[in-house]
């Protein structure tokens, strides 16, 4: 039962880092846009599915709080500054995308809008690299102080994070026939193959899968290598959405069935078995909560089909 709410752990937040990627790279990118026209035509781009690509994260956190109350409890403390920081950016996003346009003077909601999506990408990264990196935990479950956060790798790999939901968002653009650079996808691919080769420098403990996590970042650099050169939009799109996704899968397949090593005692690292709560609690979430994922597939795939029109069609104005 564990593995299975493993399982959904991690579709949960590989959903979230796509599409909730989706919305980060449109924001990363709304500087490039000189007019307020353009600038709204990019953020109604989203409209539709903005508030649907967020929900994602909601259904991860209470997967990752009720299903492993130790992993959330040890990864928070080894990385509390960035948790914070991440809600505050969800926020600012957010608050940001949905007021601007009640605003007469848009410029500060614009840099909140952008504000958001950069603390956002980057937190997310800086999140992947402290769980492949590895905690300062005791025995006793007590975390020492935030050390992976000085890991230049975890801080490559925020910054390859934050390049793959740029061009996530430049793919989506491109695709909804709102203009966007088209070569954001060879640069995402050079900053992901250079953490990945930080991260075999680095040689962080307990790896148990190396070669499918190696074949993983592999297949995230020819996707978005892919992105950059295919002559349909759509196609780049999909190409950055799985890109946006397998990170999460790779960081979690290279240490399943671990989850978070221990840097002070190898005795310590943290399972899925012992991260779990008990069976009865698993047992009472697959009875109330399993149920809901597939209605949550459905509204958000029913959303994206009633939306699917392009922006040099007529279309409700959203922000």
């Amino acid at each position: 039962m564990s593995t299975f709410w493993f399982a959904v752990l991690g579709l949960l937040f590989a959903t979230y880092f796509a599409l909730g990627g989706l919305d980060q790279g449109v924001a990363l990118l709304l500087p490039l846009y000189r007019s307020d026209d353009a600038k709204r035509g990019a953020l109604n781009a989203i409209g539709p599915m903005f508030l649907g690509n967020e929900v994602w994260i909601v259904g991860a956190v209470g997967v990752l709080v009720a299903a492993f109350p130790r992993l959330e409890g040890e990864l928070f403390g080894a990385a509390y500054p960035v948790i914070v920081a991440v809600v505050l950016g969800l926020i600012a996003l957010n608050a940001g995308v949905q007021l601007r346009g009640r605003a007469v003077r848009r410029g500060g909601f614009d840099a909140l809008i952008t504000g958001g999506g950069l603390v956002l990408a980057a937190g997310w990264g800086l999140l992947l690299g402290v769980v492949l990196h590895g905690v300062p935990v005791d025995a006793g479950g007590h975390v020492h102080g935030f050390a992976p956060l000085a890991s230049p790798a975890v801080w490559l790999t925020a910054l390859a994070n934050v390049a793959l939901v740029v061009a996530n968002g430049a793919a989506y653009l491109n695709w909804r026939g709102v203009g966007a650079p088209s070569r954001t996808g060879p640069a995402a691919a050079a900053l992901v193959a250079l953490a990945a080769g930080a991260w075999y420098l680095q040689g962080p403990p307990d790896i148990r899968n190396p070669l499918l996590a190696t074949v993983l970042a592999a297949v995230v650099v020819a996707a978005l290598v892919f992105a950059g050169v295919a002559k349909r939009p759509g196609r780049a799109f999909v190409a950055t959405l799985v890109a946006c996704a397998l990170p999460v899968i790779a960081v979690a397949l290279a240490r399943y069935p671990g989850v978070l090593a221990s840097t002070m005692d190898p005795g310590a690292t943290v399972t899925v078995e012992s991260a779990a709560a008990g069976g009865d609690t698993l047992r009472l979430l697959a009875i109330g909560a399993a149920p809901l994922l597939p209605v949550l597939v459905a509204v958000q795939i029913s959303c994206w089909w009633l939306f699917r029109r392009r922006e040099s069609q007529p279309t409700p104005l959203y922000w």
